[in-house]
């Protein structure tokens, strides 16, 4: 068992739900502001999981968990060096760190580590093919990670969307609240991934002692139109919903358009996600009850 996590990224939407959940559970965490923990200085990173590490007792599991990640897909494009260094240095400075402390360590990683073209979910064993600087930079995270540090937990998400930060769900909420209209793609496809979900698998692979690379998303897979389709369900808002191609919004990051991910080997383990729309209806439940 899992008897204390420090958590890095502690601002962002995985890190706060990491949070949440170990605070229902009573399992004692640690979560320094980013001012506090950059990863990307390794004497900060070092310092600061050394110290974490002397309040576990012999008997006592400490892991730490990468919730920190550089994740504007567009602003990679042109800054490849900072996505490169928070990505790739970062997830390696708390891989090395995590090893020498003789904790267990869980790096997060993303669906954009593939290029969507196949026909079907994506297993572990499938062959990245990045198409964007921050694909590319979250794989060079999960390489350095596996190779200094091989016990480690690498996982790969997609479409996340929970509190404490930007996500798909919430712009289109706050959208449809604007416009009459919205144009919403319907030919990329994925596995919608809520936080608190996520944070639950990942603590439950760590307690199971995974090591590796595993899958973990929301159950099922819909369109980005669907997901915003039942956005608009739930929220009770009835604006025009256009149907379009991922073309009619020009980005100067390539995106995958098939980003599902098959997660049966950590089910293999137990371990497994609501399907989307359920995780949806309790996140868009609290999202609408924050908003009254």
């Amino acid at each position: 068992m899992i008897s204390r996590v420090l958590i890095a990224g502690s601002g962002g939407m995985l890190g706060t739900a990491l949070q949440c959940v170990l605070a229902e559970r009573g399992t004692p965490f640690t979560a320094p502001p980013e001012s506090e923990f950059d990863i990307t200085d390794p004497d900060v990173v070092a310092r600061v999981v050394s110290q974490f590490a002397g309040t576990l007792a012999p008997t006592e599991t400490g892991l730490l968990a990468n919730a920190a990640a550089y994740t504007n897909v567009e602003a990679a494009e042109d800054d490849p060096d900072t996505a490169f260094r928070v990505n790739e240095l970062g997830a390696l400075n708390l891989a090395t760190a995590a090893r020498d402390a003789g904790m267990a360590f869980a790096h997060v990683s993303t669906d954009f580590v593939f290029d969507g073209t196949k026909d079907g979910p994506y297993v572990e064993t499938d062959t990245p093919n990045p198409l964007s600087v921050y694909g590319a930079s979250k794989l060079a995270g999960e390489i350095v990670v596996a190779t200094a540090y091989p016990e480690a937990l690498i996982v790969r998400t997609a479409w996340v969307f929970g509190p404490g930060g930007v996500n798909f769900p919430s712009k289109i909420l706050s959208l449809a609240r604007e416009r009459d209209h919205l144009s919403v793609v319907t030919d990329e496809i994925g596995s919608p991934t809520y936080t608190v979900d996520l944070a639950t698998a990942l603590l439950g692979l760590s307690e199971a002692g995974a090591a590796g690379l595993y899958h973990l998303a929301g159950a099922g897979s819909c369109s980005r139109f669907e997901l915003a389709s039942e956005v608009l369900r739930l929220a009770g808002l009835s604006p025009t919903l256009e149907p379009v191609t991922a073309d009619a919004f020009p980005s100067v990051a390539a995106r995958p358009s098939n980003s599902v991910l098959d997660c049966g080997k950590a089910l293999s383990l137990g371990v497994g996600m609501r399907k989307w729309d359920d995780a949806l209806e309790g996140f868009m439940a609290r999202k609408i009850g924050d908003a009254i």
